[in-house]
């Protein structure tokens, strides 16, 4: 039986004593060597301890705030608030909710993303105008410099 480490990265090497080929003129076995290849998670990324993925939400949502519910790597859901005014890109950490390392866990960081409606329906568009004149949209941008922008 082989105990793989709880955490262990991809590439590592698992070391069982003993359990190798015997040794040469019949003397004792040598060590036997595993490598580990993890398996791609299907939306999990990780680095180091911790684990990242993008987590979709609505402009009312990022406008208004939100609580939303996400999975953990665990299968669990943890409630997450999303706070009023958030844009596009922003990252939020959750705390121990990363890869298990001897003890204690990393984190789990989301980044969320606005979704722009493709397709409105009447009502939709009418009330999108209607917060467009409220609002008092910004029709000369100014714009910003790349080099500006967070890539949190």
């Amino acid at each position: 039986m082989v105990t793989i480490p709880t955490g262990v990265e991809n590439g590592k090497r698992v070391v069982i004593p003993k359990q190798g080929d015997a040794g040469p003129g019949g003397g004792p076995p040598g060590d036997l060597y595993v490598f580990i290849h993890v398996k791609a998670h299907e939306f999990f990324e990780r680095q180091g301890e911790d684990l990242y993925c993008a987590v979709p939400i609505s402009i009312s949502q990022a406008s208004l705030g939100a609580d939303i519910q996400v999975l953990s790597l665990d299968s669990k859901t943890i409630k997450v608030k999303v706070p009023a005014g958030i844009q596009n890109g922003k990252m939020l950490r959750i705390r121990d909710e990363g890869v298990p390392m001897g003890g204690r866990r990393g984190n789990l960081y989301i980044k969320l993303m606005v979704q722009i409606p493709v397709k409105l329906s009447k009502r939709g568009r009418e009330l999108m105008e209607e917060l467009s004149r409220i609002e008092g949209e910004n029709n000369t941008p100014k714009p910003i410099a790349l080099s500006e922008l967070s890539e949190n």
